[in-house]
């Protein structure tokens, strides 16, 4: 099912920021102000019209690309949203195959290891989030360059970046009882391969992750939302 058919779905969760893989050029959705008042900005990278990655914020917030974004991490997009004197820097993340298997590729979850070593300034920051499809797991066992996975956790956790859904169920990497997503659709094989990541000020003021029901989502997507709840701390 195109994004187009089913983005309102998503924008019924009424997030602040929303990080969208797969999802086809913001243009073709026909959005309005007069239909969405809320909907305050949005940034949308892709080589098909189709299928690209997207960030949509809401309730004034307004997003701005790192000037050192790189094409060579196309899918890793670093942006700055904010409002007033409130800021974050967000990390939207969808892993894919981007060449030909071969040594030194940069594919999957490897495009995030090489993305966050040159983006290493843009974490020094209080107000990290790192989030979307990693298509990748701690529980897959790999060796050599495709053995990312750990050296990705190692790096956020290096910068004091920690994940918001291990944090609140207290799990462990690579052990995690609820999917994100559903192999060809089946419940029979499910999979936790999307993440959100957040600086240790933002774990700090987490107060509810959940993901969404198989039963609730599968009609529209093999993913199911992941939502994070921050408490409203404005003096921290």
């Amino acid at each position: 099912m195109k994004f187009r058919q089913k983005f309102h779905e998503v924008f019924n969760l009424k997030p602040d920021i929303l990080v969208i893989p797969e999802s086809e050029n913001i243009e073709r959705l026909g959005l309005s102000k007069k239909d969405y008042p809320e909907l305050s900005d949005s940034k949308w990278i892709g080589d098909n019209q189709s299928k690209g990655l997207s960030i949509f914020t809401f309730n004034d917030f307004k997003i701005e690309l790192f000037e050192k974004y790189s094409n060579n991490y196309k899918y890793i997009l670093p942006v700055t949203i904010s409002r007033k004197n409130e800021s974050y820097r967000v990390i939207g993340v969808w892993t894919k195959k981007i060449e030909e298997k071969k040594k030194g590729h940069n594919n999957y979850i490897r495009q995030v290891y090489l993305s966050l070593s040159e983006y290493e300034s843009f974490l020094n920051y209080e107000n990290i989030i790192v989030c979307g499809d990693f298509n990748s797991n701690l529980f897959w066992k790999r060796s050599g360059i495709d053995n990312n996975h750990q050296m990705v956790l190692d790096q956020l956790d290096d910068k004091n970046i920690f994940s918001s859904y291990h944090h609140f169920f207290n799990e462990e990497q690579g052990k995690e009882n609820i999917p994100t997503y559903y192999h060809y659709h089946h419940q029979d094989k499910p999979f936790h391969i999307d993440f959100c990541f957040m600086s240790n000020k933002l774990i700090k003021k987490l107060n509810k992750v959940h993901i969404g029901k198989f039963e609730d989502w599968m009609h529209l997507s093999d993913h199911v939302p992941m939502t994070i709840v921050l408490s409203d701390n404005s003096n921290d």
